[in-house]
């Protein structure tokens, strides 16, 4: 065969005999076997170093051995095959199916999670370097390269590390005071590649926090304690509301009863004076007299009790107050658990995407890695079962001369056997011919067997390469099953956290939804209840209004009895003086007659000489004319007196009409008061009566209407007295409530009571 033609398939290749076989058997393979391949027992070299513990790997040859050697020494001069391996023996490359079981239980690993994140992230820093392949002819130019960059060693090269770690998921619900732990959920496992830089992730598990569900009915349960409290407070409020009642209806009732008998006293009274007995007027002015103290005793009771009645209605409201904040409280709670929840469920869903996530990325960096390896291990073992091709090729081209003599010397083996059968008398020649060609054939086979056995070696090197070649790739498909299984449980753990982050914001919406509730019915309540302390500050303010009238009505009836009296006082003391000066006059008239008689009798005795007789008549005329001026001064002074009596009586006079005016003023004004106030108990009543009758308390029910009755009779019949009209009342409402229905109805009567209120309002 020419050399010209192996030049293009074989360039470089020097054909050589099995005489320096034994002596120079492809030192660049044996090379590579050393320190690149090495066969432990058919295992793998990353498994052969684990299992070597700290012994390191030996170093790579120097590039002085490389290039120093001939470029046609053998088959594989051209072509390098180059393996780069970390001298690291803390982890192995790769981790076989049963290290991925043992690492995916966690009972068997003691190591904390954080520790074992410390320990696979420092690893991951020094083991951060793949396998790398280099192919190619020109060994010179690959040595002078490395030996020229010193940086391009062993660890430049970047490394994959498989690592399995499992990350319990850390728990995100608000701790509770109950000390029952939440059953974990499983630890997925993880199988993580390193990256340049790893984050750990830290696990931290709170055996004190209970599961949402756990947390909301205990909020439940404080919710329901709190309203509980707020309804025994409000009934037993209710019950002394009850009672309170009860004394002002029958502090009213004494109070209408005597009422009607000083009505009647009065009644008496008048009809006594019509007939002029005087005696009976007097008795029945003491009867009336001690009637209207005990009314006002009886009022003052009445006031009392309305007091009393006023300051449990306001516990009745500040317990209704406190009901409202208390399910205000509830609602903030119910929102504050939502919100925690819709906070925890966020962060499950972040917690498990960022966790998913870099699971996905090491996940998918693992596969990158292993698919690199898988793809460097196929490369591999297509250049190995190419350079046994090219082998046997070259085996082939060896003895393909040998194998046509064999032939040859076969078919002429044939011929001289059958010239020997045909030729019997040439056996002998013959046979030394046949001895001869056998002999030469025996040649021709050792020298086949001496260029078989030159290539045997390699050929169970390469058979060895060969099988541990394919038992990384077993290993790389276990691996990527592993892979392939951990990648089921990320997405089975991202949907188990998603389903949790479902739950969480389910319990949040439920949550605000109740709370919403609260908050509308504290709302309705607040509402209904502004309404009912209108209602309540208009019955005070009228009822004040009322009793401030009464005493200004008693004031000015009192000044009107002080004037009477006054007035009568007057009117004797002028009745005297008109007497006086009467009875003056009849004086003057009696010395005015006297005093001409005397005189003309004064006359008739000096006529006569009778001087005795004239001088006493003289003195008597001088005594009555002296008389007379006493008189005349007395009269004037009466009659002054009198002017002014007269005058005094005419300002009573009109001062007692004034202040009757400011009665009948003052009596309108209360009877205005007292109508409205009596349309307020009467509404009051009725609607505490509705109350009675939704509670199922028929007897108070008949009580509160025959109060309402009662109210709307006086109300009736102060309406035509005093020309009072329901239209004209400005503070009457148009729908009263119950406290009780609002402090015992639900939402939906609630918002019908609403309904009925807010109209009205408006």
């Amino acid at each position: 065969m020419e050399v010209d033609e192996m030049d293009s398939l074989f360039e470089g290749m020097v054909l050589f005999t099995p005489n320096n076989s034994g002596n120079n058997s492809l030192p660049q393979l044996e090379d590579l076997e050393k320190h690149h391949l090495p066969d432990h027992g058919g295992q793998d070299p990353a498994l052969q170093s684990h299992q070597d513990g700290d012994a390191p790997p030996p170093p790579p040859p120097p590039p002085e051995s490389s290039s120093s050697e001939p470029l046609d020494e053998n088959l594989f001069s051209d072509l390098t095959v180059q393996f780069q391996t970390l001298p690291n023996p803390e982890g192995p490359l790769t981790q076989t199916h049963d290290d991925l079981v043992q690492n995916q239980t966690p009972a068997s690993k003691p190591t904390p999670p954080a520790t074992t994140s410390r320990q696979n992230s420092s690893t991951s820093r020094r083991k951060k370097r793949a396998a790398g392949l280099r192919i190619g002819y020109a060994r010179d130019s690959y040595s002078s390269s490395r030996a020229d960059d010193p940086d391009l060693d062993d660890d430049s090269l970047p490394y994959t590390s498989t690592s399995i770690s499992t990350s319990p998921v850390v728990p995100t619900s608000t701790p509770s005071s109950d000390s029952t732990p939440p059953p974990p959920p499983p630890p997925p496992v993880s199988l993580s590649v390193s990256e340049p830089e790893p984050v750990p992730v830290e696990v931290v598990v709170n055996d004190k926090e209970a599961p949402p569900e756990l947390r909301l009915d205990q909020s439940k349960a404080l919710i329901a304690d709190k309203l509980s409290h707020a309804r025994q407070l409000a009934a037993s409020i209710s019950a002394a509301r009850k009672e309170s009642i009860a004394k002002r209806r029958a502090a009213a009732d004494h109070l209408n009863l005597a009422s009607v008998n000083e009505a009647n006293l009065e009644k008496q009274l008048e009809e006594a004076c019509e007939a002029e007995d005087f005696d009976t007027a007097q008795r029945l002015s003491d009867s009336l007299a001690a009637a209207q103290s005990q009314k006002q005793v009886l009022l003052a009771a009445l006031r009392d009790a309305e007091a009393e009645c006023d300051a449990v209605d306001t516990k009745m409201h500040q317990i209704l107050q406190s009901q409202i904040t208390a399910e205000e409280e509830c609602a903030s709670l119910l929102q504050r658990f939502a919100t925690d929840a819709s906070n925890d469920a966020d962060l499950v869903l972040q917690t498990a995407e960022a966790h998913s996530s870099k699971e996905t990325e090491e996940w998918l960096s693992s596969t990158e890695a292993l698919h690199a390896k898988k793809m460097e291990l196929e490369i591999e073992s297509h250049i190995i079962d190419d350079a046994g091709l090219v082998l046997d090729s070259s085996i082939d081209t060896l003895v393909e001369d040998d194998k046509r003599e064999k032939e040859c010397l076969c078919k002429k083996k044939d011929v001289l056997m059958d010239e020997l059968e045909k030729l019997l008398a040439l056996v002998k020649l013959k046979e030394q011919e046949i001895a001869q060609n056998d002999r030469d054939i025996k040649q021709v086979e050792e020298r086949i067997d001496l260029a078989l056995s030159g290539f045997q070696d390699m050929q169970s090197s390469i058979q060895a390469k060969s099988s541990n070649l394919q038992a990384a790739l077993s290993r790389i498909n276990v691996e990527s099953e592993a892979l392939s299984t951990k990648k089921t449980e990320i997405d089975a753990f991202l949907a188990q956290e998603q389903e949790r982050e479902a739950k969480l914001r389910e319990l949040a919406r439920a949550s605000t939804e109740e709370a919403e509730a609260y908050q509308q019915v504290a709302a309705l309540r607040k509402t209904l209840m502004s309404s009912i302390l209108k209602s309540r500050e208009d019955n005070i303010t009228l009822a004040k209004t009322e009793e401030e009238l009464s005493k200004d009505v008693q004031m000015l009836q009192q000044d009107v009895s002080a004037s009477r009296a006054s007035l009568q006082e007057l009117s004797s003391k002028k009745s005297s003086i008109q007497q006086d000066i009467a009875s003056s006059k009849q004086k003057m008239i009696f010395i005015d007659k006297r005093i001409p008689e005397l005189e003309a009798e004064k006359k008739v005795a000096a006529t006569a000489r009778n001087f005795k007789e004239a001088a006493r008549l003289a003195a008597e005329a001088k005594s009555l004319n002296a008389e007379k001026e006493g008189i005349q001064n007395d009269m004037e002074k009466a009659i002054l007196e009198l002017e002014k009596l007269e005058q005094e009586i005419k300002e009573t006079v009109n001062r007692l009409q004034e202040t009757e005016g400011h009665i009948l003023s003052k009596e309108k004004e209360l009877a205005t008061a007292r109508f409205q106030r009596l349309l307020l108990i009467s509404g009051i009543a009725k609607a505490e009566r509705e109350a009675a009758l939704e509670l199922g308390n028929l007897e108070e029910a008949n009580l509160l209407l025959a109060e309402a009755e009662a109210a709307d009779s006086e109300a009736n019949k102060l309406q035509p007295l005093y020309d009072l009209k329901v239209e004209e009342v400005e503070r009457l409402p148009k729908q009263f409530i119950s406290v009780e229905l609002i402090s015992n109805l639900g939402r939906k009567q609630l918002e019908e009571l609403a309904a009925l209120v807010q109209p009205s309002q408006g």
